[in-house]
């Protein structure tokens, strides 16, 4: 692969892009039910690429062989700029709460796949570890499911892991949109949401993705002057340094032993941005850190990364794996349900329902899809519902992040133990849960 060949790859994902945001723009029904231009975007690619429309077709968008390398480069980007910049607001009882919902959902999805999987693998080829992608594609959408599929790939254990990730992704984010609308309507009916609102009352920026020039904002702060150096280029310097700092790291720790070979660089990288990030938070350096640029940064990375992972979605993943893809996505929706709804409303003090969405949201996609569907419910910010979700959302960080890293492979070299702390954890979630939450509430 060549440099020419990144730049063809680029345009063609930039093509795909801007298709997908005309198409939300104009189309209601994308509108409707929020569906990111990157999906669009991805979905076109997928049926227009070699492995769809190449088939049958001379004629199809001609990706080079290292399309399937962005998604693992640019993951690099997305963890890189992680912690940079990141602050924690006060937690209060019901962002506790709704931490320790999310860690039931994480932990529910990620025994049932295991479990749907043993099942089927009773009577198809079908390894074990298929299950523990599902938790990936719902619980942490289309950027952690690739990063984990390029940890499992890279160490040589599952070539279809990052297709598998990406397909559970592609219907986790789905269902959460659209089941998410189907429960606002429900809800409003009901008369348990705070404020009234319909999809046609919604802003049109909102609406169509598309923000006129008078209700534009900025969307970053120049911390240097451009006349020495480009404010953008200056964040993107200080993403370089966290990445040449994780190379160090996972080159120190194949110094230790060989065993650390399966170490992945995105894993070394989290670390390092964690690192970096602590330190800078706790010095004047923190005044060089534009949060918004990091963000743009880390979304740029993850339009082009969820774009490039779909596009290149195998069609061979469909038909090898339908059966199993089904039923591991029904269960993992009927575990959102339970965990947002039926535990939320018992542990959730105030806005249960709107946190409750807003959760589901975030359980089957990420946080931003959860935070979409609550400000569906509450445009002006009356509820806690954001503040509960995005509190979970960062502190579900302390058990993600270990099981990306180490028991993405964990979970082949040792499955048992893996699943057994699983289990201990899912016990943790739930009757810690009803302890600390449940009782008092009914108290």
């Amino acid at each position: 692969m060549t440099l020419t060949d990144v730049l063809k790859d680029f345009a063609y994902l930039s093509t795909l892009l801007l298709i997908g945001f005309e198409l939300r723009r104009r189309i209601r029904i994308f509108q409707k039910y929020f569906i990111p231009s990157a999906l669009i975007a991805g979905t076109i690619g997928m049926f227009l690429g070699p492995s769809w429309l190449g088939t049958v077709s001379p004629v199809y968008i001609p990706f080079s062989g290292g399309i399937g390398q962005w998604s693992g480069a640019l993951v690099i980007f997305v963890c890189a700029t992680m912690f940079l910049g990141l602050e924690l607001n006060k937690v209060g009882r019901d962002g506790m709460a709704a931490t320790f919902l999310a860690g039931f959902c994480h932990q529910a999805q990620m025994l049932l796949g295991l479990a749907i999987a043993a099942v089927f693998g009773l009577f198809i080829a079908l390894p074990y570890q298929f299950g523990y992608m599902g938790v990936w594609g719902f619980y942490a959408g289309h950027g952690n499911a690739t990063t984990v599929g390029n940890i499992i790939q890279d160490a040589g254990y599952w070539d279809d892991a990052v297709g598998v990730g990406v397909t559970f992704a592609t219907i986790g984010i789905l269902c959460g949109i659209i089941l998410g609308m189907v429960l606002i309507n429900y809800g409003a009916k009901k008369g348990y949401t705070h404020v009234k609102m319909t999809f046609d009352e919604m802003p049109e920026s909102e609406r169509t993705g598309y923000i006129r020039p008078k209700e534009r904002t900025s969307v970053g702060n120049g911390v240097t002057n451009a006349s020495s150096l480009d404010p953008l280029a200056f964040q993107l310097a200080i993403v370089g340094v966290v990445v040449v700092v994780g190379v160090m790291i996972r080159a120190c720790l194949l110094t230790i032993s060989p065993v650390m070979s399966g170490f992945p660089l995105v894993g070394a990288v989290l670390v390092s941005s964690m690192l970096i990030g602590f330190f800078i938070n706790k010095t004047s350096l923190r005044e060089r850190i534009d949060r918004k640029l990091m963000s743009r940064i880390t979304g740029t990375a993850l339009e082009y990364m969820i774009t490039a992972a779909i596009a290149t979605t195998s069609k061979q993943i469909f038909i090898t794996y339908a059966l199993p893809l089904i039923a591991v996505s029904v269960a993992m929706v009927l575990a959102n349900l339970y965990g947002s709804f039926v535990l939320g409303r018992r542990w959730l003090e105030a806005n249960w329902f709107e946190t409750g969405v807003g959760l589901f949201g975030q359980c089957c996609g990420v946080l931003a899809t959860g935070l979409m569907l609550v400000k569906v419910m509450d445009p002006y910010n009356e509820t806690t519902a954001a503040q509960c979700i995005s509190t979970s959302s960062t502190l579900g960080y302390a058990w993600q992040i270990p099981y990306m890293v180490v028991g993405s492979l964990a979970i082949f070299t040792a499955p048992v133990p893996t699943t057994i702390v699983s289990v201990i954890l899912l016990l943790f979630f739930w009757i810690g849960g009803e302890l600390l939450y449940g009782r008092k509430k009914r108290a």
